[in-house]
């Protein structure tokens, strides 16, 4: 019996020394953020900040990122970097799709020193931050930020839907009042060429709100650009983002 309880010991003895314990981090922090922002189409750079608990930063790490969007069909995209400065970790890294991303960063520390994660949403514009589209209403909105009038525009969704909508329109003066005597027109257009344009004309609904019935022909990015005549005949413009989507 005596024989038997040793060799038991043994062989637990030799299985325990087959069991590598990955020790978990105390008080290391990560910071996670994206360069560029607001966030749009194409590639980017997460920076991902470890330090310790003393607020030291901490290189010699391996870090692997993954990132998948908010809902099924999409491919992930998976980054490996080692390579950091002060503590920083520069991941280059690409938003394939307009939308909701999950992005979890797991850093294996050095000597070592165990596994820890951190998982980040971020949302991504739908349009490219250098798209004809951004640049042009980055344009407009600097031309019309001294204008005698201020727009907004509001679909009925967001995304809007494929076919049939409306959307809202207000026009208010530099002081905030109503206008209400204006010509309000819509021009529509995709962000990529060989689509007709959609287009609509303004009914004022009271409040210096506007109405404008459109129908999105296309699900995808579009470029809406409104047009507002004044009483006095003079014109302001101003061009807005919007994504269509499949109902």
């Amino acid at each position: 019996m005596k024989a038997v309880v040793l060799l038991l010991s043994v062989l637990l003895a030799a299985c325990g020394t087959r069991v590598a314990v990955q020790p978990t981090p105390v008080n290391v922090s990560i910071a996670v953020r994206a360069e560029s922002e607001p966030l749009a189409v194409g590639a980017t750079t997460l920076l991902v900040s470890l330090t310790d608990s003393s607020g030291r930063p901490i290189d010699g790490a391996t870090l692997r990122v993954h990132g998948d969007m908010d809902h099924a069909g999409m491919v992930s995209v998976d980054r490996e970097v080692k390579d950091s400065a002060n503590g920083e970790y520069r991941v280059p890294f690409e938003w394939t799709m307009g939308g909701g991303w999950i992005v979890t960063v797991t850093a294996q520390l050095p000597d070592n020193g165990g596994e820890i994660s951190k998982t980040v949403e971020f949302f991504v514009e739908a349009v490219a931050s250098d798209s004809i589209i951004n640049r042009h209403a980055a344009a407009t909105a600097e031309a019309t930020a001294d204008a005698a009038v201020s727009i907004a525009y509001e679909p009925d969704h967001n995304p809007a839907r494929l076919g049939s909508s409306e959307v809202t329109v207000t026009v208010t003066t530099a002081e905030g009042r109503p206008v209400t005597d204006a010509a309000v027109a819509i021009i529509g257009n995709m962000a990529h060429a060989g689509m007709m344009p959609v287009s609509g004309h303004g009914e004022h609904v009271g409040g210096g709100r506007y109405t404008v019935p459109l129908a999105w022909t296309m699900a995808g990015d579009w470029q809406v650009t409104i047009t507002v005549t004044l009483a006095d005949g003079q014109q302001v413009e101003q061009t807005f983002d919007q994504e269509v989507v499949i109902r």
